[in-house]
């Protein structure tokens, strides 16, 4: 498992790319295509990552054989909450929708790619 200042780099790096995608597509598509929630979602995702690698850590140093099972209730667990999320603020916001869950999409793709590849790494 990688350690948490390589791990951390990776996130912040993460996130001030995606949120200059976000600029990006917010000049070149307009507001149509763009969610107001994004800088929160950044935040939600950074935080909850960050939350669960030290979780992993902690977990993976007290018994390895319990590991994968920890870390499969994990991920059903962040599953649950963010569909919640999600939920939730489509109920009160219906007007932006789709572009709420293409940026939910795509964040919530490149984080876990993060996640993975920092539990999986041996640095």
């Amino acid at each position: 498992m990688a350690d948490f200042p390589h791990y951390l780099s990776k996130q912040l790096g993460l996130t001030a790319l995606l949120a200059l995608l976000t600029f990006v597509v917010k000049h070149y598509l307009g507001n149509a295509w763009h969610t107001y929630a994004w800088p929160y979602l950044l935040t939600l995702f950074v935080t909850v990552n960050c939350a669960l690698f030290f979780l992993n850590r902690w977990i993976a140093r007290k018994k390895l054989s319990t590991f994968a099972n920890y870390f499969m209730l994990a991920s059903t667990i962040k599953l649950l909450l963010f569909l919640a999320i999600i939920v939730v603020y489509l109920v009160y916001n219906r007007a932006e929708a789709i572009p709420f869950l293409i940026t939910f999409f795509i964040y919530y793709l490149a984080f876990t790619y993060i996640e993975v590849r920092g539990v999986v790494h041996k640095k």
